[in-house]
């Protein structure tokens, strides 16, 4: 039986991601939770800590893959075109599975209310969790790229954002004209032609599962 403090998260992930930040109460909270009002406070202190917390459910914020990750494993990997390749991929897909990928939609509304409408936890986010992800993709480029521009590396690290974000944002009409099916197929899609640009564009082999 899960408890108070899951009751609690599971309640306000719906609820953030239905209605926003600034209409959902913390009554409206307990009372879906079916827990003592009180009992928020107790285990998240505020309304803005709780839903701090549904945004890293969200994204997956605890369990991001990183270079030193992959490079502990293999700490020759940069070392060749192939696995510089190789390493791009293993955190482009991991970057884009944790964002956007996603098959519960109360996480895509969530994380695409607070792009478009920010909440007041928003700077929080950005410091704490989606500002720490980029810059260290941002830290990755130079590893591959040592005397490139900032300009040069923060575009390509936020490459997965953008076309992602595109086809995110008309995933109704696509849902309404061509169906479920086509709009999995599509993330697939761009989730892979993402990654193959990525390596391509620093001259770099393209793995096989890609082409």
């Amino acid at each position: 039986m899960a408890d108070t403090r899951e009751l609690l998260l599971n309640a306000a992930c719906l609820l953030f991601a239905e209605y926003g930040f600034s209409k959902v109460t913390t009554r409206m909270i307990a009372q879906k939770a079916n827990v003592n009002l009180g009992s928020i406070h107790y285990y998240f202190s505020s309304k803005e800590e709780l839903y701090f917390e549904t945004f890293r459910i969200a994204i997956n914020a605890d369990f991001p893959l990183t270079i030193e990750k992959l490079l502990a494993v293999d700490p020759a990997l940069l070392t060749t075109p192939e696995g510089k390749a190789y390493a791009i991929q293993r955190l482009t897909y991991d970057y884009y599975k944790r964002h956007y990928n996603i098959p519960e939609k109360w996480k895509r509304q969530l994380i695409f209310r607070e792009l478009f409408n920010p909440s007041p936890v928003y700077q929080k986010l950005v410091e704490e969790v989606l500002k720490h992800e980029s810059e260290k993709m941002v830290e990755f480029y130079f590893m591959l790229v040592p005397n490139a521009s900032f300009a040069d590396a923060f575009v390509w690290a936020h490459y997965p954002d953008t076309q992602a974000t595109f086809y995110l944002m008309a995933e109704t009409v696509i849902l309404e004209h061509l169906g479920r099916d086509f709009m999995e197929e599509l993330n697939q899609k761009v989730m892979k032609t993402t990654t193959r640009m990525m390596i391509m564009s620093l001259n770099l082999p393209v793995p096989e599962m890609l082409k």
